[in-house]
């Protein structure tokens, strides 16, 4: 039993990690986005309203990818937790 004990460990830290990754991605995305939105006000400043909204279309982007690593990350999350639920239960029996 300990043996799968410990096979559910691995798997939680391996979704706990994941979950990390997953989360500094977001991060990284929204700073893209952030980027992005502050080169589009410049162009608009500009008067250079296609690749203002060139810029606006990439910050867009950035955010979707940013929703589905969070949304990704909150799966992992619920893997972890559902792994460390599975544990706990193998170990009361």
């Amino acid at each position: 039993m300990m043996s799968v004990v410990a096979m559910t460990a691995y798997a939680d830290d391996y979704n706990t990690r994941e979950a990390q990754r997953c989360t500094r991605e977001a991060e990284y995305y929204q700073k893209k986005a952030e980027g992005y939105q502050r080169e589009a006000a410049y162009y608009t400043r500009k008067g250079d309203t296609d690749r203002a909204k060139t810029q606006m279309r990439y910050a867009e982007d950035a955010i979707d990818r940013q929703k589905t690593q969070l949304r990704y990350a909150a799966q992992a999350d619920e893997k972890a937790a559902d792994y460390l639920r599975r544990a706990a239960n193998l170990l009361r029996r």
